[in-house]
């Protein structure tokens, strides 16, 4: 997914795809709320980006000198 997505519908695709649905997000929070599904997915450890990018791995794997 790219930058052209909203932030809140690149969790809930993460989340799906990982087997969890709306009612499991509700106990963390209102649906409509990115922190809710930040929350859950942070709570069962599935890594998500910290923001907008399509890259899940935030450390940069090149070295500079």
């Amino acid at each position: 997914m790219g930058k052209n997505y909203r932030r809140i519908d690149q969790l809930r695709a993460i989340a799906l795809d990982c087997g969890f649905g709306n009612e499991d997000a509700k106990d963390f929070g209102k649906l409509s709320k990115t922190a809710t599904w930040e929350a859950m997915l942070e709570t069962y450890g599935v890594p998500f980006p910290a923001d907008n990018s399509s890259n899940v791995e935030t450390q940069d794997t090149e070295e500079s000198d």
